[in-house]
């Protein structure tokens, strides 16, 4: 059973071997560790997928949604999209990219009236279906290549709208503008969904990504009035080609779900989560008792753990989630957001490697108990040893 085969039944509930990693992952030192990622040349993007595939299938990751570039910030083809597909002027546009992270730093409009002079026009599905799918097809061939799945992924639209006008005058719209508002999220609202539709017309891989961004580390960005009012129906736009083929939808928010948990799996009829962040942001064996049907994607903590603890707490932390969650399934297993530059090699690699060694199945729980009981003693016997005399 390859990972295609193994991904494709754990979607449907079927029996698998064992359980599967999924990840998104901006980690140049894994590209250059286990890819074989030359920092002094250039790369075709072509090439780039290769190391990518390889870094992926070395560490024993099995499932994502992003080709890493080192050198050019995803962000930066966010706004060729909008001048290539929106009708948008390339002018007085910029990036500004330091080390891992990317924003856009400067806009042609700073006010109201000025964006009323650059409002995007409607995206035409023919011209995204032909730019995506050759590009799409062409990752997840080649991807496979190395066992690794490639799933679809589009910005949802309220993170591309705030992102095309910048937050603080999308704030101000949504009260003083929600006509200017709502014409923007149209917009981004239907060039997801031709994304979408593209996507299911080709793919093999049954399964959606949407990464809508409405909530932080206290809960909610917007009033779920707002989100229920403007962002449900366009998500539907999104959902409706992946339903149609009887494909699954994972829906994606960094920090705090809360009440919006059944506005996600309720009302838009999602069928998974994530990241689900850890820190007092949600509690993933909680959601799992709510919504015992719900497939999850995360969650070993990528603030404190992946970057900051041995690898004793990686491996634990990754054993509580086989333990509690394995046996039911829908669980797939990575970081609780994305594996960045700050996280070492090694504490990435155990994450991966320990759902290999322990998510086989049947998963002898008892086995994975025993584990952690040794690595809960070294870890205690390490803190004696630290205290001072």
């Amino acid at each position: 059973m390859n990972n295609l085969e193994r991904f494709t039944a754990a979607l449907y509930g079927q029996k698998i071997d064992r359980l599967l990693t999924y990840d998104f992952l901006d980690n140049r030192y894994i590209l250059l560790e286990h890819g074989g990622y030359d920092p002094t040349r250039d790369y075709t993007f072509e090439e780039l997928i290769h190391v990518n595939g390889r870094a992926w299938r070395n560490i024993g990751l099995d499932v994502t949604r992003f080709v890493y570039d080192p050198v050019n910030h995803w962000m930066g083809s966010k706004i060729t999209n909008w001048i290539r597909f929106f009708g948008v002027d390339p002018a007085d546009w910029g990036v500004t990219q330091t080390g891992g992270t990317a924003w856009i730093s400067a806009r042609p409009f700073k006010t109201l009236s000025e964006l009323e002079k650059h409002v995007p026009q409607p995206p035409v599905y023919d011209e995204v279906r032909e730019w995506y799918q050759p590009s799409i097809v062409q990752m997840q061939e080649m991807l496979q290549a190395y066992d690794v799945v490639m799933i679809g992924a589009v910005e949802g639209p309220i993170t591309d709208a705030y992102s095309y006008m910048g937050m603080q005058l999308f704030a101000e719209a949504i009260y003083d503008a929600p006509e200017l508002v709502r014409h923007v999220m149209d917009c981004t609202g239907l060039f997801s969904a031709h994304l979408a539709r593209a996507y299911a017309e080709v793919t093999n891989v049954p399964l959606q990504f949407m990464g809508e961004d409405i909530a932080g580390t206290s809960g909610p960005i917007f009033s779920p009035a707002f989100v229920r009012a403007e962002g449900l129906p366009r998500w539907k736009w999104i959902t409706e080609p992946i339903k149609a083929k009887g494909y699954k939808f994972l829906y994606h928010t960094d920090g705090r779900y809360g009440n919006f948990l059944p506005l996600i799996f309720d009302e838009l009829e999602a069928d998974g989560l994530n990241p689900i962040e850890r820190n007092g942001c949600n509690d993933i064996f909680e959601i799992r008792q709510r919504y015992p049907d719900k497939m999850l994607f995360g969650n070993v903590c990528c603030i404190h753990t992946l970057p900051h603890g041995t690898l004793g707490d990686v491996e634990d932390e990754t054993l509580e989630l086989i333990e509690k969650l394995g046996p039911q399934g829908g669980i797939f297993i990575g970081s609780s957001s994305e594996v960045h530059d700050a996280v070492p090699v090694a504490n990435a690699v155990r994450m991966y490697r320990t759902v290999h060694e322990y998510g086989v199945y049947p998963i002898d729980v008892d086995r994975i108990r025993a584990r952690r009981a040794v690595l809960r003693k070294k870890n205690e016997l390490k803190l004696r040893a630290d205290l001072p005399l």
